[in-house]
Order: structure tokens, then sequence, then C-alpha cells
């Protein structure tokens, strides 16, 4: 994955750092010779772990009057949601070329583009406002 940038919040920096880790791991297993079954687990670990932060995140938001909420909400919806279809068509086919091109191209080229715009205006405006931490 490419560089992305620390951003203003510390939670935020940590929560992106877990997510390339669970990330990085899941295409380690998939390129093994034969997946097994944790590659599940770190699926359903990758989407509760994206749905705390997105929810965190969206707290923040809101608590600061982030004048660009609805927008950056319905990045995070739209990732959810395609997130959501990739675990089920991967627990119904286990389909290791698909979710392997999934997570290293759409979601690596998703999050570095993520993180470098959306997060790091959030980040900087949450911290302007007084907040550092959930």
């Amino acid at each position: 994955m490419q560089d992305y940038p620390q951003v203003a919040l510390e939670f935020m920096n940590r929560d992106h750092a877990e997510f390339v880790v669970l990330r990085a791991r899941l295409l380690e297993l998939l390129s093994a010779a034969a997946p097994d079954a944790r590659v599940d687990k770190l699926l359903g670990e990758l989407l509760a772990h994206t749905r705390h932060h997105f929810a965190e995140e969206e707290r923040l938001m809101q608590e600061t009057g982030f004048p660009p909420y609805p927008v950056h909400k319905r990045d995070h919806d739209h990732v959810l949601a395609d997130m959501t279809t990739r675990v089920e068509r991967w627990k119904q086919g286990h389909d290791v070329p698909a979710l392997k091109e999934w997570l290293d191209r759409d979601i690596g080229d998703w999050f570095v583009s993520h993180v470098s715009s959306m997060d790091f205006v959030t980040a900087g405006f949450i911290k302007a406002q007084g907040k550092d931490r959930p």
C-alpha cells in the first residue's frame, strides 16, 4: 500500500495503522497455497474495526459541527455496504482472486485517498474544535 499521511488525531492514526495491519494479514493469507478459516475471522475483524472507527469519527464530526459531515458519512456508508457485500460473497464462494484483488486494489486505493483527503481535513477540524479523542 502506498504511504498515507498521519492526521491530527492520534486515535485515528492508531485506527488507520490497525486497518493497514488487518488488510496486510488478509493479503498474506490469501497469497498462501490454501487460505483457511483465518480469512473468515480476519474479514470479520476488518469489518468490525471499520464500523467502529467510522462510528467514532462520525460522532466527533457531529459533536463539532463539521460542515461536510454528510459527504464524509456517505463515503463511510458506501464503503461499509461494499465491505459487507464482499464479506458475504467470500462466505458464499471463497473466491480467492476476487477477494485478493478487492483488498489489494479497491480497498488499498480507497484507503489512501480517504485518509489523504477526508480524514486529513476532518481530523484537523475536530482538533481545532478542542476535541482530540472519541
